[in-house]
């Protein structure tokens, strides 16, 4: 058969195959070269995939002849190139025969080149970035904002403890029990004020006393030492008059070692005011006793001494105070 008359057949690919070991033995033989014959493994690949679309089972065996007999002619005619393990060598050792100039097609390295794993971790940087300084104020904030609460609870619960509201009972004139709901701190002048208006007489006539002890209009339950069980005795003198006190000797309290006095003035007030506490006490009950003898909230006005603030939970201990001290009363101004 003429070889035109193969090439005139595309499947036979047995004689395309030795037409094109001809030419390849001829060009090494005039160049000293080796052929290239990555486009013919190509060009034979593309070849079996046509032929697999129209006969799968010859396409195989053709194409399997095909590689094998190609793959074993590039390793017998390899002598002026590089062996087959030049291609996995390390990036920059490059064959450096001719056969490598005439590769064509991107060359894929394998193994020993610089992928960054040898290298070191970054070190971490010792300053505190932007964000992390937010987040610590944020946390601080949040942290004297909970101390705070937590101290105003504290102020509340000593108030509510300190100033409770104790029902005093009064026997008035050996008749009838009443009842009145004061604070321990809050003056029963009220209850003088009741009776009077109640036998429309003046507040002086009404007397009260407990445990045989004349009481004042100036006292509180915590003064007097009031508890659940007492009673007060309530009487009527009308021999007394209010303008009539040439006989009244005022009773002289014997001072107490346990008991402090402070003195207190306030703006544009010349008479200061005066006021005793134990020495045990906080300073809670110093603003208490002010508020009721003033009339002030317990809020509306702070206490400073030497320009320092006092505060509801400090004591004479952490103030280094030893009684006679002169405090000055400022009034808070009123939010709108």
């Amino acid at each position: 058969m003429d070889l035109s008359d193969e090439d005139e057949n595309p499947y036979d690919f047995v004689a395309q195959y030795k037409k094109l070991q001809m030419e390849r033995k001829k060009k090494v033989a005039d160049d000293k070269q080796q052929p290239i014959v990555i486009n013919t493994i190509n060009s034979q690949t593309e070849t079996s995939v046509n032929v697999t679309q129209s006969s799968s089972k010859q396409c195989e065996a053709l194409t399997n002849s095909v590689v094998n007999t190609t793959v074993n002619s590039t390793a017998s005619t390899n002598d002026h190139g590089c062996n087959t393990q030049s291609h996995h060598q390390t990036k920059g050792r490059n064959c450096a025969t001719e056969e490598s100039t005439n590769v064509v097609g991107p060359v894929i390295c394998i193994g020993d080149f610089d992928d960054g794993y040898d290298m070191s971790l970054p070190k971490a940087s010792k300053e505190k970035t932007t964000h992390e300084k937010m987040m610590e104020d944020a946390g601080n904030i949040m942290d004297n904002w909970k101390k705070k609460q937590i101290e105003e609870a504290e102020v509340e619960d000593a108030l509510a403890a300190a100033n409770r509201v104790m029902n005093v009972k009064v026997y008035w004139r050996q008749m009838r029990t009443y009842r009145f709901p004061l604070r321990m701190f809050q003056p029963i002048s009220s209850i003088y004020e009741h009776f009077a208006k109640l036998e429309n007489i003046d507040p002086s006539h009404v007397r009260l006393d407990l445990h045989k002890k004349t009481l004042s209009p100036t006292d509180t339950p915590n003064s007097i030492n009031y508890k659940i069980v007492d009673f007060i005795d309530g009487e009527i003198e009308f021999y007394r008059s209010p303008y009539d006190t040439s006989n009244v000797v005022p009773e002289v309290k014997k001072p107490q070692d346990d008991l402090v006095k402070f003195c207190i003035k306030q703006k544009d007030v010349k008479k200061p005011i005066f006021i005793e506490i134990k020495k045990t006490d906080k300073m809670l009950i110093l603003y208490i006793k002010l508020s009721e003898i003033l009339g002030f909230d317990i809020d509306s006005f702070t206490l400073e001494f030497d320009g320092d603030k006092i505060k509801k939970t400090d004591t004479m201990d952490n103030l280094d105070l030893e009684g006679d001290e002169c405090f000055e009363l400022f009034q808070k101004q009123s939010k709108k």
